[in-house]
């Protein structure tokens, strides 16, 4: 797979451009001091990211932090941030957001999905974030007013709904109590499970999507 780089300079407080390379072989992201700079993740080790806009604010909104974060194995993190503040090259770090998500969704995380996929069809197990996958239903935990359960729903019954910042399941026989929302930012790989559960969804007929 074609190698990328990508520049980043992380904000007015650390200026210096740091160096990001994906290709489906390893992440490696200039994170550290100049005795030991890069830190490098091989492809096959790497197990989930997260990522978000942090808005920065002192009694208004003046500024926002891109936040990117990848996991390995032994969960071990590469955190890749950087800032806009007063909408100064906003539309160009946004764009800057978009490449390397866009880039780390290729090389590493729609493998995920595809395997996902396959276990699907093969009858196995699997689970993602806290959602257990069978063939006849899934599994998510519920918060109550005390403490979480955990809420099985039949496939026939699997609903969703995708919001800019997070995506909700939910059950149609009894949406008001077994729901659970998945932040893109706070929750490890949830765009993979949002991947993974519509692609079967539609695959089942049960939700189409545009």
């Amino acid at each position: 797979m074609v190698q990328e780089k990508f520049l980043v300079r992380r904000g007015f407080t650390d200026n210096h451009l740091r160096e990001l390379t994906i290709n489906g072989n390893e992440l490696k992201f200039e994170d550290g001091d100049s005795t030991n700079p890069f830190k490098i993740f091989p492809g096959p080790e790497i197990k989930d990211y997260r990522f978000g806009i942090r808005w920065i604010k002192f009694e208004l909104t003046y500024g926002r932090e891109y936040q990117i974060f990848v996991r390995d194995s032994d969960n071990n993190s590469i955190k890749i941030t950087f800032k806009s503040y007063f909408g100064r090259k906003r539309n160009q770090l946004h764009k800057l957001y978009i490449n390397i998500l866009d880039r780390l969704w290729d090389c590493y995380f729609s493998r995920m999905v595809d395997r996902y996929r396959e276990q699907f069809a093969d009858g196995m197990e699997f689970s993602i974030n806290d959602v257990l996958f069978n063939k006849d239903f899934i599994e998510i935990s519920v918060s109550g007013i005390v403490s979480q359960s955990r809420k099985r729903i039949y496939w026939d019954n699997v609903r969703t709904s995708s919001y800019w910042t997070y995506f909700a399941i939910y059950s149609v026989e009894n949406p008001s109590e077994i729901n659970r929302g998945y932040s893109y930012k706070e929750d490890w790989n949830t765009n993979v499970l949002y991947s993974t559960l519509r692609t079967i969804l539609r695959e089942k007929g049960i939700e189409k999507y545009e």
